[in-house]
């Protein structure tokens, strides 16, 4: 049977990838021993870490005043990376919460500077509104999740902040649409969802963005930036993954080609989900809704788990909602194919017949 991952995470890597993959780990370049085994202090390593920067580089067309890192620890550990960094940050950071992420790194942040943090959320007050309070509120910078995966909401246009410091957490849709970077200080993205495989986290960041202060040695932002990403044994099976899809979306037709084939798939899921709206209901504001993880749910809500049996039946998998809302959640990320959307509708559209 055939299976269509629809996973939030790790997600599904294309199959040419995959192929391309799983020669080297048998014998990497023709040096004789696999990619698993590769040094992270020999030159081979450091070429593969300087060509993904490259890479990235080019396909987000990355301004010259930002330096790329890759670190472990996932998204989560930014949560005390980014603030031991950057101790300007307490009394002049607010947050604008959009879901469950952006809620945790609040927290964080408010543990971690041992103070309140003035936040704007959006599930309260609006998006609207919450711009209009942004808009006059005195702190520099502003923390944003641009794509919540568990509610499916997403924000891509950081020019609606353009008199704040934008540090985001980009961790599912990154490398999935074009955007400005004329008010972007930070961001980051595990590469699960749209760069490969768990264990190397992306951060790309304004030079003058860190601080002089002391800190230990891993969490020094400095040390990496020194060290070329190899302060400590990084993941170096990960980052050579991440070379592999950063080509793929070059030969795919690049960040535009990525973005429009990505906008294409979604708009049919949720019109499908638009003309149903007597059965279905979904989570997002319209005016919000991601185009990486498309949440829904049956109005009848026992047909919800029927139908995610029957996905699991036919070979459609990775479909449950968060545990913490339940529901459906498509994801919808740069591997997912034209052919997977139209037989999810497929499948979707007979089982509501």
């Amino acid at each position: 049977m055939k299976i269509n991952n629809f996973s939030a995470g790790p997600s599904k890597i294309p199959n040419e990838i995959l192929e391309n993959i799983s020669e080297d780990i048998i014998d990497y370049k023709d040096l004789g021993y696999s990619v698993l085994e590769l040094s992270h202090r020999s030159s081979v390593f450091e070429e593969l870490v300087n060509i993904s920067k490259s890479k990235i580089t080019k396909i987000l067309n990355i301004p010259d005043d930002f330096e790329i890192i890759f670190i472990q620890g996932g998204a989560t550990f930014q949560n005390t990376f980014i603030p031991v960094n950057n101790k300007s940050l307490m009394n002049n950071i607010s947050f604008l919460i959009s879901g469950t992420w952006g809620k945790k790194t609040h927290s964080d942040f408010e543990i971690y500077f041992g103070n309140k943090i003035s936040n704007y959320n959006i599930q309260d007050i609006g998006y609207e509104n919450s711009l209009k309070d942004i808009s006059k509120s005195d702190e520099e910078y502003l923390y944003l999740t641009s794509n919540e995966t568990i509610e499916g909401i997403q924000i891509r246009d950081f020019k609606n902040f353009k008199n704040k410091k934008l540090i985001v957490d980009m961790s599912s849709d990154i490398c999935s649409y074009e955007f400005d970077w004329s008010n972007l200080s930070y961001i980051y993205a595990g590469a699960q969802k749209n760069l490969g495989i768990p264990g190397v986290t992306i951060c790309i960041f304004k030079k003058d963005f860190h601080d002089e202060s002391t800190k230990t040695s891993y969490l020094d932002i400095k040390n990496h930036i020194l060290k070329n990403s190899s302060f400590n044994t990084p993941p170096t099976f990960s980052i050579y993954v991440l070379t592999k899809v950063l080509d793929w979306i070059l030969n795919s037709g690049g960040i535009k080609k990525i973005e429009n084939n990505n906008s294409i798939r979604a708009n049919k899921l949720y019109q499908f989900l638009d003309e149903n709206d007597d059965y279905f209901q979904l989570l997002a504001p319209k005016n919000l809704r991601s185009n990486s993880n498309i949440v829904f749910e049956f109005k009848e809500g026992s047909k919800t788990q029927k139908f995610l049996n029957h996905c699991v039946e036919n070979g459609f998998i990775g479909l449950n909602g968060h545990r913490s809302v339940g529901g459906i959640r498509v994801s919808n990320y740069n591997s997912i194919t034209d052919d997977m959307i139209d037989d999810f509708l497929v499948l979707l559209e007979d089982f509501v017949k």
